[in-house]
């Protein structure tokens, strides 16, 4: 007698109860293999979360076009179709590449991230949040709504823009220049989707103001920036203008850093007339002075400060070994110190010179899609070379607020957590959680734009920074550009990937 053999059937994952689908799904941690488990079939796409974002943030890398970083052997092509409204992303959980196709960021810069959306904007007054994900855009009111913004006239080149500076004189700018340096920091208090949610900027054109609005009522014709009050007193006294560094939402409220580690609370209990006191004094004595400070918020929900110190050194330094600061030069031309202790003023200081902030008008040179001047030219325009010479972060020092807000303490180590630091909103995450990440480190952008113009290497200074060695490593995506820098722009930023 023959047996027939037993096939068994194929088992149909389709048809899995939507119990376990969902428990599936939701313990899901990356976001590629969100979007793969929803693309298998249609009761899967169900199961997926209909709010997921990744907790380790993407790294926006200049357009696919600049050659510098994009791989097509280690690269997913999301949507991407190769052309010139193509983004790149990397991945530091897979190491891997994303070209996400973006036509809504074309021409546009992005000034800041937070919640997986970012604050775009162009050589126009028009403002926009934009998700990379979901390419869903939310316009926000334009510059031209800024109480202190006089008007547009895009007629006159190179001073298109028309507004009050802070002792009430009339200043024209070029809206390269707006585009680049007008917005310092952006902050969301809630998903952008949601009616309760208020977008924060510092404003960085002459004195870094703190403005908001409410993104979802953006539409509405009467909807324009209002401008918190802004001063410093030991008090808290609103008679002295003050410039700040970074701003955080934290426990129902707004708070913004000021060079030095003051900290100041900004209630908008009643949006029509906000309010600005002092949170954290710092004695005059012991304030940290620093070029850039970032304010965040630690696992255990308390406030932490993050200075940056950095220094200008010349092109010709040893970048051997993996280390993008093995090497430290005092000087670039034997006869000028660029020391640490090299005093730093603000665009709006006396030290200032205007003509040589940016590069020169549209009506000069033809500007490419980056944003900056494509004709090479090694003479600014007074006729004097353009010294081959970078920014370089030379150390990071982070804080924790005392209990009895009269200050900073320094912590000499972050533990199991990393901290990412850039335009976006800094962040810190659990390398428990997350092994690919390295402990007690800093993942770090390079954010100096008003101090990168008319400087060939820029973009550049970004990479790992141990507390515990005191080590600098570049990321895995950037070692060919730490070894041949050159001018990256954009200037990349961090992005937590959402699909709402």
């Amino acid at each position: 007698m023959c047996i027939s053999e037993i096939i068994p059937a194929e088992p149909d994952w389709s048809a899995l109860p939507d119990e376990t689908l969902g428990m599936i799904a939701h313990r899901l941690i990356k976001l590629k293999d969100v979007i793969q488990f929803g693309a298998s079939c249609k009761p899967w796409r169900r199961a997926v979360p209909a709010k997921f974002r990744q907790s380790i943030p993407w790294l926006m890398l200049p357009y696919c076009s600049s050659g510098n970083y994009c791989s097509s052997n280690s690269a997913t092509m999301l949507g991407c179709k190769g052309t010139h409204t193509c983004r790149c992303f990397y991945d530091l959980m897979e190491q891997q590449f994303h070209h996400i196709e973006l036509p809504q960021g074309l021409n546009k810069t992005c000034r800041g991230s937070a919640f997986g959306w970012m604050f775009m904007m162009d050589r126009t007054p028009s403002l926009l949040l934009l998700n990379p994900l979901t390419r869903s855009t939310i316009p926000l009111p334009p510059i031209t709504s800024f109480p202190d913004v006089l008007g547009f006239f895009p007629d006159k080149v190179g001073k298109e823009y028309l507004y009050l500076d802070k002792d009430g004189l009339r200043i024209a700018k070029g809206k390269k220049e707006i585009e680049h340096n007008y917005i310092h920091r952006v902050a969301l208090s809630a998903e952008p989707t949601s009616e309760e949610c208020v977008l924060m900027v510092i404003r960085s054109p002459t004195d870094r103001t703190l403005a908001f609005c409410r993104p979802t009522t953006a539409t509405i014709d009467n909807q324009k920036w209002t401008l918190a009050p802004n001063g410093s007193g030991s008090d808290g006294d609103l008679s002295k203008l003050i410039c700040f560094e970074d701003v955080v939402y934290w426990k129902g409220q707004f708070y913004a850093l000021v060079n030095g580690g003051r900290v100041f609370v900004c209630d908008l209990s009643s949006p029509n007339c906000p309010r600005l006191s002092l949170f954290l004094d710092v004695h005059r004595s012991c304030r940290i002075k620093s070029i850039n400070n970032y304010l965040l918020i630690s696992p255990t929900d308390e406030l932490m400060m993050v200075t940056r110190n950095v220094s200008l050194h010349g092109d010709s330094r040893n970048r051997d070994g993996g280390s993008i600061h093995q090497n430290r030069y005092d000087s670039v031309d034997g006869d000028e110190d660029f020391s640490d202790d090299t005093e730093w003023t603000d665009d709006d200081g006396d030290d200032s010179d205007e003509d040589n902030d940016l590069p020169a008008d549209e009506s000069d040179r033809e500007v490419d899609h980056y944003g900056m001047d494509s004709e090479s030219d090694d003479n600014d325009n007074d006729g004097h070379p353009i010294r081959e010479i970078q920014l370089l972060t030379d150390d990071f020092r982070v804080f924790k607020m005392r209990g009895d807000r009269k200050g900073w303490d320094e912590v000499e180590s972050i533990g199991d957590f990393a901290l990412f630091l850039g335009y976006s909103s800094a962040t810190c995450i659990s390398t428990r959680d997350h092994p690919e990440l390295a402990p007690n480190s800093i993942y770090f952008t390079d954010d100096m734009t008003e101090k990168h113009c008319k400087r060939r290497l820029a973009g550049a200074d970004m990479g790992v920074y141990d507390l515990t060695t005191r080590n600098f490593t570049p990321f895995y995506c950037t070692t060919s550009v730490h070894n041949n820098p050159s001018f990256i722009w954009p200037l990349p930023v961090w992005v937590l990937p959402s699909n709402f």
